[in-house]
């Protein structure tokens, strides 16, 4: 009987943690105003006229940022590019856990009509 609810406790500690740890939230629609490149590294930002939201408390929230190293970056790439050109919106799914390069990041992009 002890080990059974050990067992649980554990396996319900860890759908906690892995639920918490992919926390997000969504920002949007909002227009592109920038893209811009990381300085001397394979990244980039989408900055917008609207408040970045932070929910990871990151130290820079002036843009929503990913880098190459990140899963879906190549993804996040092509639509941010393909949105701007089309001067359409964007949602972006940041992670609400953590920062790129002390900034909010990119979980996911969206275009909207």
């Amino acid at each position: 009987m002890f080990r059974q609810s050990y067992i649980l406790l554990v396996a319900a500690f860890i759908l906690l943690v892995s639920t918490n740890s992919l926390a997000a939230t969504t920002a949007g629609p909002l227009p592109i105003t920038t893209i811009r490149t990381g300085w001397n590294g394979d990244s980039f930002a989408i900055m917008t006229n609207q408040p970045i939201l932070n929910p990871a408390n990151c130290t820079y929230p002036d843009a929503y940022m990913t880098g190459n190293t990140e899963p879906g970056y190549k993804t996040y790439l092509s639509v941010t590019l393909t949105a701007f050109a089309m001067n359409k919106p964007v949602t972006v799914i940041i992670s609400d856990t953590e920062c790129i390069a002390s900034r909010p990041k990119i979980w996911g992009v969206y275009i909207s009509k």
